[in-house]
């Protein structure tokens, strides 16, 4: 057997617990190594599926990119309890723009730059000129 090196990392306890849980269903007890043989696992799986074929790392940004993402949630709260819409799908244009003015500003241009952000991270998709989906 290779010698080991112990790596260190900080989970999310919930993570860290249904991991555990994980490992006690797959083998039906939770005994030395395990866990350690499953994390390696997991490592390996990743790191293979973020490769591309030159066997270069592909690295990608989040998507989307956590400002991004906080005012997505946002901009959905907004619609929610100013619309009263239940599940945000579509929404009117007039409505998205309504939104990001009260959230982040009525300059058009800030206006024009969360529109753009969102659609470049995958967060909104134009359905019509006058109508949004919400993607993520």
């Amino acid at each position: 057997m290779a010698k080991k090196v112990k790596f260190g990392v900080w989970l999310d306890p919930v993570l860290a617990l249904k991991f555990r849980e994980f490992v006690a269903q797959q083998y039906g007890k939770v005994s030395r190594g395990l866990l350690s043989f499953e994390v390696s696992q997991a490592l390996q799986a990743w790191m293979c599926t973020h490769k591309s074929t030159q066997a270069e790392l592909v690295h990608k940004p989040p998507n989307p990119v956590p400002n991004v993402f906080q005012v997505k949630l946002q901009v959905k709260e907004y619609l929610r309890t100013t619309f009263g819409y239940e599940q945000i799908y579509k929404v009117p244009k007039n409505h998205l723009i309504l939104a990001i003015s009260s959230l982040r500003g009525t300059d058009e241009r800030t206006v024009k730059k969360w529109v753009k952000l969102f659609e470049k991270y995958g967060v909104i998709k134009w359905v019509t000129p006058g109508m949004i989906e919400f993607l993520a």
